[in-house]
């Protein structure tokens, strides 16, 4: 795609020393890059009159126009904050000041310095994203006073289920250059227009013809360790063959009294420049997450009498013969074909498999205060679940005169199919818990196993067109126009708890609308609109599936770009209305299953305000600040979703101390949320009753030490207080505790 760079003599005494401004413009680029700035001064060189040799002198630069091909790099995402263009919310190579959402996004850097490994740990460091527990091994995430269930992977939707514990939550950030969470709904890239966000995830690429490369090796509290290395290079001499590897693994035992988890991730891909217009991708992974002693469901939050239990948070409900593993595979190729100098043509394709194997227990009941009996061992607690994807995304991008400027553009088809299969067993014998105030997970005997049968099986189609392109309507005012038009369907099959049927929505029109003024050369306000179809998953107590999600959703905010766009603010106002909202019935299961019941919620209404600043305050110090204040209610104005905090802080920061103590970084967060509460059922009394998790402030550090420029150490520690919290309030009369204090100390070495 073509940018295009102007160089311009500024005015100046003939004493003083000429001074050269860049400008650029074009696909998603700035006049922000070193890179540019040199090239431009380099060309103005070349093309400048020669001048005499005295001071007195004064160098005359012709104006000049440059063009190149491919999309800026605005920064460095394995040194800054700030990262590189995102195409998550429109489709369209924009960055985060001239996106009309509010975005966050992890970059490599952002990432090291904390040490979140993982999606689930990006996503407890994301600006208004809360994040909640089931169980030890899964993990469910609120924006904006929804659910969110879309992840992406370069782009390309699917569906994520934390109810089936299927692993996505656990995929590894050694695999990804920067994630993106993109706040608000998103249909006109997802297809789903889930108010919530949505979350990308952005490969690693081969685009180095040098040899580079890190390796990592870790230690950490509870037997933790890891280790890990990534090398890239050229595979030829020419450097039109390239290829990357990245291997991980990492192991911790639990808080609790028994279990430990595991993760073996392998990664391979590789770019080769087939001819000067085409480029051909190719990649896989695969990720391997073991589970040992995982907890299903959480501790029973009151005793027999009705009073509220206090126990360890050592405490478990798990035996050590239980276990809840998942491996993920995925396959991948990709063609960029350039048709002209505005337009490349781009064909992706993926295909996967994300399988699990779990043996669990669950436990019901209360216990006795003093004898600890009342608590019993369910017996259907054995699963096996298999899901198989594949994605092809065929779609045109570049740029197009309109107006007398350059605008750009995406336009394509895209099809995404899931296959979903789970059987299950119950147990024919199962031992008792006995005195559940001694027991700890040891010793307790493995149920024995009836014959498995098909507990669910689906297939969901959605095939879409989509189109969206940025209008520069004048030099301050563009807007972003974008429609999806998708075609979904479910084909469930007969099984244990549910009868054939099909559910399709064809035609499904997501409009998107988007307005940008720039006020100044700092700030830009913007406006955007769009609605909101969503497909739902959860159903009713009769076991019937709750109708699709409809509603609207708008927001309205000022972004700023400080030093060159090193440093952005945003403030966003948001609003959305949904009918047919799933919410939790609460108390009631569905029918035959262990599963909770849901009901359809009229008239939820999300409202508020997000306040984010990310990059470089100065050259030493970056940080990344998050304030989320939002209400929640439906249409009798009753409160909806209250075990999401309603006020979100979330902030961290790293400095560079100067001079002689250059070395030394040294770093720091704080998060906050408000406090939260779950109407449950007390089963002595059969009331209501509320069960709370007040304010919570966690503390996280970090110190590290560049010994020389390639070789480095790293200190870190989470949750510095050791605060005492849950992650689960209420689902089932159950409760669950927040990870302790963990320290970790990690050598790197890159080269």
């Amino acid at each position: 795609m073509p940018y295009s760079v102007q160089a311009e003599q500024s005015p100046t005494p003939k004493t003083a020393t000429p001074t050269t401004t860049c400008r650029l413009s074009g696909v998603g680029a700035v006049a922000r890059s070193g890179r540019i700035s040199v090239l431009a001064l380099a060309v103005a060189a070349m093309t400048s009159t020669p001048a005499m040799a005295d001071e007195t002198s004064v160098i005359q630069l012709d104006k000049m126009s440059v063009t190149a091909e491919g999309e800026s790099t605005k920064t460095n995402s394995d040194t800054e904050y700030v990262a590189e263009d995102t195409r998550t919310a429109t489709g369209l190579p924009l960055d985060a000041k001239d996106t009309p959402q509010s975005v966050s996004v992890f970059t490599q850097q952002r990432m090291k310095d904390q040490n979140l490994t993982t999606l689930n740990d990006v996503l407890s460091q994301t600006a208004g994203v809360s994040v909640k527990e089931y169980d030890s091994a899964r993990q469910y995430y609120f924006a904006r006073g929804f659910e969110i269930n879309t992840i992406m992977i370069d782009g390309a939707p699917t569906l994520f289920d934390p109810g089936w514990g299927t692993g996505e939550n656990a995929a590894n950030t050694h695999l990804y250059e920067q994630v993106d969470i993109i706040k608000g709904a998103t249909g006109l890239t997802t297809g789903s227009g889930n108010p919530s966000a949505a979350i990308n995830l952005i490969r690693k690429r081969a685009g180095d013809t040098e040899l580079t490369g890190e390796v990592s090796a870790e230690a950490a509290s509870r037997d933790g360790r890891a280790i890990s290395a990534d090398v890239a290079g050229a595979l030829n001499t020419e450097g039109t063959l390239r290829g990357r590897a990245v291997v991980a693994h990492n192991r911790q035992d639990s808080f609790r009294n028994v279990g430990d988890s595991e993760q073996n991730i392998l990664y391979l891909t590789g770019e080769a420049d087939v001819t000067d217009s085409t480029l051909v991708t190719l990649g896989a992974s695969i990720q391997e997450n073991v589970n040992n002693a995982p907890t299903w469901g959480g501790i029973p939050a009151w005793y027999s009498d009705g009073s509220r239990t206090n126990y360890n948070r050592s405490k478990t409900t798990a035996a050590d013969w239980t276990y809840w593993n998942t491996t993920h595979k995925n396959i991948f190729a990709e063609v960029r074909q350039a048709l002209n100098e505005d337009w490349d043509l781009n064909v992706h394709y993926s295909v996967g498999t994300n399988s699990g194997r779990s043996a669990l227990l669950y436990v019901t009941g209360s216990p006795d205060r003093n004898t600890g009996a009342g608590v019993n061992a369910y017996p259907g607690s054995k699963f096996s679940t298999e899901t198989r994807f594949s994605l092809a995304d065929v779609f045109l991008s570049g740029s197009y005169q309109l107006f007398g400027r350059e605008q750009v553009a995406s336009a394509g088809f895209s099809q995404g199919v899931r296959e979903f299969t789970a059987d299950s067993a119950f147990a024919s014998s199962v031992a008792p818990i006995g005195n559940f105030n001694q027991y700890d997970g040891t010793g307790y005997p493995e149920h024995v196993w009836d014959d498995s049968f098909l507990y669910e099986e689906f297939t969901d189609t959605q095939s879409a067109l989509y189109g969206s392109t940025r209008i520069q309507l004048t030099d301050r005012l563009s807007t972003v126009l974008g429609a999806r038009f998708t075609n979904q369907e479910t084909d469930r099959k007969a099984a244990a708890y549910n009868d054939a049927g099909k559910i399709k929505n064809d035609g499904v029109f997501l409009p998107y609308a988007g307005v940008l003024y720039d006020l100044s050369e700092v700030y830009t306000a913007y406006a955007s609109y769009t609605e909101i179809f969503s497909a739902q998953q959860e159903r009713n107590v009769n076991g019937d599936f709750l109708d699709p999600i409809i509603g609207k959703s708008y927001e309205v905010g000022v972004k700023a770009g400080f030093n060159n766009d090193s440093l952005i603010a945003s403030a966003a106002v948001f609003k959305t209305i949904q009918d047919n909202l799933a919410t939790s019935d609460t108390g009631n299961t569905v029918e035959g299953t262990t599963d909770q019941a849901y009901k359809e919620a009229e008239g939820a209404t999300s409202k508020g305000y997000e306040l984010e600043l990310v990059g470089a305050i100065t050259e030493r110090w970056e940080a990344q600040f998050g304030w989320t204040h939002y209400q929640v209610e439906d249409a009798d104005g009753e409160q909806v979703n209250t075990t999401q905090p309603r006020r979100i802080l979330k902030t961290f920061t790293r400095y560079q101390l100067p001079g002689d103590l250059s070395r030394f970084t040294i770093g720091g967060g704080v998060n906050w949320e408000s406090r939260s509460y779950a109407d449950a059922t007390n089963p002595a009394t059969g009331e209501a009753e509320e069960v709370e998790q007040e304010a919570l402030t966690l503390v996280s550090l970090m110190a590290k030490y560049q010994v020389t420029p390639e070789f480095s150490t790293q200190f870190n520690v989470k949750n510095l207080t050791d605060e005492t919290y849950y992650t689960n309030i209420g689902t089932f009369g159950q409760i669950a505790y927040g990870t302790p204090r963990t320290v970790s100390l990690s050598a790197t070495y890159n080269f």
